[in-house]
């Protein structure tokens, strides 16, 4: 399913100039085989020009859309450690432009501005493949195997525990399912002396470089990354029964692409005599639940695209709502 989730824009540094002449607002990110951005901005006009405003209005749009997917792919931190060549890639936009769309445009007379709102569309493999030319990010030779890394919290936990030293109940149990549909899973004993648990951490609270970078050290093509939290309350009406609730959050990483390919959240409640019977049958469910979603998504991913494109052949297209090639407009 795909998904939008909007994010306020304030455009700093590198569009410091670009902002004299224009403003650019909120971008639009969707999870997909190529990523697509909803960018707003607003240029005056001088005079009177009102074509070389446009242009320049998409100029901008196109920048600000671009920067937005290389932060994500990046994280801000990464993105202000290699700004120099980032730079780069933002000099070239249409570069990496598949496609773009004006969802609504108009110039005013009155105010003197131009407007343009653009649905944007990237090839994120030219993007990923610019990024390792640059050395940003590590080209890879991976193999279709996972790794799992959840962060749990459970009833039992130490808080000086370290990440690595602990053995997470969803994690073994997911990395159980998995080995149990065919796909390798790599236990995390043989990453210890590879990865830090700082990449680790980083990966799991959001960080894609981190998590390719997990995926480049161990050399499997999906890391799969979450966390894991168990609560429990008394029972009222049978005080010696204790209610677990589990709930799990992960999202899969393709290493090669440096993009989520899936994830799912789900939560399991379960009552019985001991609270670990209780929270591991909660666990199990709401791993189950977990991975009867994550499993398809995967295989899918990992499907020949020969074999994709037959599968969408046959479809309807609405022709008013396909965006136009970059390259016709």
């Amino acid at each position: 399913m795909m998904r939008r989730n909007f994010f306020p824009k304030i455009c700093l540094g590198l569009f410091l100039i670009l902002i004299i002449v224009g403003q650019a607002f909120t971008a639009v990110a969707q999870f997909d085989s190529d990523e697509t951005y909803e960018v707003i901005v607003e240029v005056p006009v001088v005079r009177n020009n009102f074509v070389s405003a446009r242009k320049k209005a998409i100029k901008i749009a196109l920048r600000t859309a671009l920067e937005q997917d290389l932060r994500e792919i990046l994280d801000n931190d990464e993105f202000e450690r290699n700004r120099p060549e980032i730079q780069k890639i933002l000099r070239a936009p249409k570069d990496y432009v598949k496609s773009y769309r004006f969802l609504e445009s108009y110039d005013d007379p009155d105010q003197l501005v131009s407007y343009v709102n653009l649905e944007v569309i990237f090839f994120q493999d030219a993007i990923n493949k610019s990024l390792k030319r640059r050395g940003v990010i590590l080209g890879l030779d991976s193999v279709k195997q996972v790794v799992i890394l959840i962060n749990e919290s459970n009833l039992n936990s130490e808080k000086e525990t370290s990440f690595l030293e602990t053995v997470p109940i969803a994690e073994a149990l997911l990395s159980k399912s998995f080995v149990e549909a065919g796909i390798s899973v790599v236990n995390r004993d043989l990453i210890r002396y590879e990865v830090s648990e700082k990449t680790i951490m980083s990966a799991i609270q959001g960080s894609i470089s981190a998590a390719a970078s997990i995926g480049s050290t161990v050399g499997v093509d999906i890391v799969i990354l979450g966390n894991a939290t168990s609560t429990t309350v008394i029972n009222k009406k049978k005080i010696n029964l204790k209610i677990v609730q589990v709930g799990i959050n992960v999202k899969a990483i393709s290493s090669s692409q440096s993009k989520v390919v899936a994830a799912k959240s789900d939560f399991s409640t379960v009552t019985r005599d001991e609270i670990f019977e209780s929270e591991t049958v909660a666990s199990y469910r709401a791993g189950k639940k977990i991975t009867e979603f994550l499993i398809p998504a995967i295989q899918k991913y990992w499907e020949p695209e020969a074999a994709k494109k037959k599968a969408k052949q046959g479809l309807a297209i609405d022709v008013d709502s396909t965006p136009i090639p970059f390259g016709d407009l």
